[in-house]
């Protein structure tokens, strides 16, 4: 960080900044009683200096604050939300003392909301506050530990406090998290420069230069650190290459927040907002606005897609998609999203070969592989069904939905008990709850005339607990089979009578199938397979088309 640099800036910027102006009627600058005590006022500015569609921006984002300030019956979390997306426009567009304002009643009316924090922290940083940007910091940090971004910043403004100590502490955490590694390696150089530690501060910024040779900063600290060592021709080298260039943050926040910069970002981002809200017509209409301007944004083209498929435009979505692909054919989202346009449409021919180009492009893409291994089960192709649900879990582990057709394929396609027992615990890596995975599981120990698979007294105990936590009727089931599995016949035919009886009632489908284990464990022997199993739970799920549309995840909306 570079503080004399920020001091400059916010020098320059206080004398293009008129004084603050009171606008008669404007809530934000006259809080309204109701919030006049709790909140602090944020009179406006002369807007000169900004470009038309920056002015009307901040203008439009005002007018909707005031709206909000003067509803009695407004939300606080709106109201937040509002203070807030002004107070952004105001810092990327250099207004810092309104943005501060605009942050703090933001985040006095929402305190748990951690982009209110995150942004006044950095607008405290890009100020070169740094013991407030560090209590900022801090406080957004116990909001969402998980978010490395913020603790390289942390990290750098205790740099800049010279608490070494915890800097150190912040950068090493992260040093290895991608986006990350060359501004902690960085950091960390200039700890080791400042203790005098050259050999480490050279390998430190040596190795942040492999990641991320555009980030010329690192020269000048790096030649520093080889004239002590007296390799005198290799500093000068990198003196000659000193630039201005950082290393680079990666950081969706704060990109998020610069983005509001660029006139036609502003579009996306209240179409995302949209989105959020369920208004999809409301979003498709400000992606167009986006894409009349950035036409060759195939991220938002797709998104754009989406919003008008959950409008009920389905045409426009497929014309969008197609664009779409005439821009970037081998984009994996658009390929995915228009197989299942397909599908739904009743092409189930045109949406596998959609599907397996978006397979070209990701081998493990969860929702090609799932949906293209449910159309292969349908045929009743069950190899080739197991093979692209594992590629499906493969993208997507935590995916419920996959793994009991994939288990149903795997018994159907004559797969060894090995196999399907491995792909069982694969899931229960994941999913230990699983309930089809855990009955399929007990059955496999219980029945496998597999040696290496069956383990009857493992089965036993595990149907034990199932059935001490809840007395369902497929626990029961299991059960009897466990009884059953360890020689205990008579045990196994009285609980499946009690099974057959309820199915007369409540499940007359099964009642047949239970009825044959029932027979089976009276004549002293193990029911087959074929008797245990209830098929109707391994069968794919019926297709939805708005599914994917509405939740499947993209890396990047626009």
């Amino acid at each position: 960080m570079n503080n004399h640099s920020r001091i400059r800036s916010i020098v320059v910027l206080l004398c293009l900044l008129a004084a603050p102006v009171v606008i008669a009627g404007d809530a934000a600058s006259s809080l309204p009683a109701r919030w006049a005590d709790s909140l602090v006022s944020v009179p406006e500015v002369k807007l000169n200096d900004m470009d038309t569609e920056a002015r009307d921006s901040v203008i439009v984002a005002r007018k909707q604050l005031n709206a909000l300030l003067e509803d009695d019956a407004a939300a606080p979390e709106r109201l937040a939300d509002a203070y807030g997306e002004l107070g952004g426009l105001y810092q990327v567009y250099l207004v810092f003392p309104a943005a501060d304002a605009c942050y703090r009643n933001a985040i006095q009316l929402a305190p748990d909301e951690f982009r209110w924090l995150y942004y006044a922290a950095y607008l405290a940083d890009d100020s070169g506050i740094s013991e407030l940007a560090a209590s900022r910091y801090e406080t957004a940090r116990k909001l969402r530990p998980e978010y490395k971004a913020l603790t390289v910043r942390l990290g750098n403004v205790r740099l800049d406090l010279n608490q070494l100590d915890a800097a150190q502490a912040a950068f090493e955490q992260v040093a290895e998290t991608a986006g990350l590694e060359a501004a902690s390696l960085y950091g960390l150089g200039q700890i080791a420069l400042l203790q005098r530690d050259f050999d480490a501060a050279i390998d430190h910024f040596n190795r942040a230069l492999v990641i991320e040779p555009e980030a010329t900063r690192i020269h000048y600290p790096l030649a520093r650190a080889l004239r002590a060592t007296q390799q005198k021709d290799a500093a000068k080298q990198h003196l000659a290459l000193r630039g201005d260039q950082l290393p680079t943050i990666r950081d969706p926040q704060i990109e998020s927040l610069q983005a509001l910069k660029i006139g036609t970002r502003i579009h996306f981002l209240h179409a995302m907002k949209a989105a959020k809200k369920q208004d999809y017509a409301a979003a498709a209409e400000a992606f167009g606005l986006g894409l009349a301007r950035e036409p060759d944004n195939v991220a938002a083209r797709i998104s754009y897609a989406r919003s008008l498929y959950l409008s009920e435009d389905k045409p426009a979505a497929r014309r969008e998609l197609e664009a779409a692909l005439a821009r970037q054919a081998d984009n994996a989202l658009a390929l995915f999203l228009h197989g299942v346009l397909m599908e739904e449409e009743g092409d189930t021919s045109a949406a596998a070969s959609y599907y397996r180009r978006a397979i070209q492009q990701i081998p493990d893409h969860a929702g090609a592989n799932y949906f293209l291994g449910n159309q292969y089960y349908r045929q009743g192709e069950y190899a080739r069904a197991a093979t692209h649900y594992a590629g499906s879990i493969r993208g997507e582990p935590g995916n419920q939905m996959v793994y009991m057709p994939y288990l149903g394929a795997l018994l159907q396609s004559g797969a060894s008990d090995a196999r399907i027992m491995s792909a069982i615990e694969t899931g229960m890596s994941v999913l230990p709850e699983h309930p089809g995975l855990q009955s399929l599981q007990i059955m496999l120990l219980a029945s496998s005339s597999d040696p290496q698979t069956r383990n009857t007294e493992q089965a036993h105990k595990l149907a034990q607990q199932l059935a001490g936590q809840r007395a369902l009727p497929q626990h029961q089931e299991l059960l009897a089979l466990t009884h059953a599995a360890t020689g205990d016949f008579e045990k196994a035919a009285e609980l499946q009578q009690q099974q057959v009886a309820a199915a007369i009632w409540f499940m007359p489908t099964e009642a047949d199938r239970l009825t044959q284990v029932l027979s089976a464990y009276q004549k002293g022997t193990l029911p087959s397979r074929e008797d245990l199993l209830n098929w109707s739970l391994f069968q794919p799920a019926t297709f939805v088309g708005a599914g994917p549309f509405s939740h499947y995840p993209t890396p990047k909306p626009y």
